[in-house]
């Protein structure tokens, strides 16, 4: 079921509804749901500790570090690209890299909890004074797609699937769950709909990386050296190509609505 659409197309006013949106939403959703509100807050950290805990008894806690370090490298530098560097290792041996399918888990574990504490806890973090800025460019993102691929609009959540699957920096997660309140989906909705565009998104990079280790010696160190630069590189291309097009369709579009004013401005004359 849908909920209210944002559809202003001033970049400040889009952004103080969907401020307000999450913020009345989370109030009124902790007063009625105090159960449920407690749990979408607190899963993300239980349950990351508690699995983290699973597995530095269970496989080691060399193994429980990598997982760490490796989420904190997703979350900030690769996106879903790291798993194009996983690397299977021979047994017994100690390895730095994760294998892809472990970093498939990983990214799609990662997606899932910060779409469902995103989702339901917007409210508060719209106000941050550093990460608060930062996620609203994500806001600026979601209706760029928006207003430059109608469909998305008439099917939304599958608009909103192909939204996650693409792999740049704002259309993780984050911008997902954003992107699902854009189109007017419910929370449970955009969850869903992020779940399943990680999935997809991740499972092409999992293909991707099965692919290029058996055509890449396990034991040559320059090229896992030039590979990670490849995957870096790769990132910068996309996230900059991404930039552009949309720079150049904002400029048009504003050269349009300046067009309009100045034909509406005559016509009053």
């Amino acid at each position: 079921m849908n909920e209210q659409v944002f559809s202003s197309t001033d970049p400040d006013q889009l952004l103080k509804e969907l401020v307000g949106s999450f913020t009345k939403f989370e109030r009124s959703f902790r007063k009625r749901f105090p159960v449920m509100w407690l749990a979408t807050l607190l899963a993300p950290i239980v349950v990351s500790a508690l699995l983290l805990l699973f597995f530095g008894f269970t496989s080691g806690w060399g193994f429980a570090g990598r997982l760490v370090s490796h989420a904190f490298l997703t979350f900030f530098v690769f996106g879903r690209f790291i798993i194009l560097s996983g690397a299977e290792a021979p047994e017994g041996a100690y390895r730095i890299l994760m294998s892809p399918l472990e970093l498939f888990g990983l990214v799609t574990y990662l997606d899932f909890m910060t779409a469902l504490f995103v989702t339901f806890h917007m409210g508060f973090l719209f106000r941050i004074p550093w990460l608060g800025p930062k996620i609203a460019t994500l806001v600026w993102d979601g209706k760029f797609v928006m207003d430059a691929q109608p469909w998305i609009k008439r099917f939304a959540f599958i608009g909103l699937v192909a939204f996650v699957m693409f792999p740049s920096s704002t259309t993780g997660s984050i911008g997902g769950s954003i992107f699902g309140r854009l189109l007017g989906l419910s929370r449970f909705a955009t969850v869903g709909g992020v779940l399943v565009g990680s999935i997809l998104g991740n499972a092409v990079m999992y293909g991707l990386s099965t692919q290029m280790n058996n055509y890449i010696s396990k034991d040559d160190m320059w090229l896992k050296i030039a590979g990670a630069v490849l995957i870096v590189a790769l990132c910068i291309a996309v996230e900059w190509r991404y930039r552009q097009v949309r720079k150049k369709f904002l400029a048009k579009e504003g050269v349009e609505a300046g067009d309009k004013s100045e034909t509406q401005e005559e016509t009053k004359e």
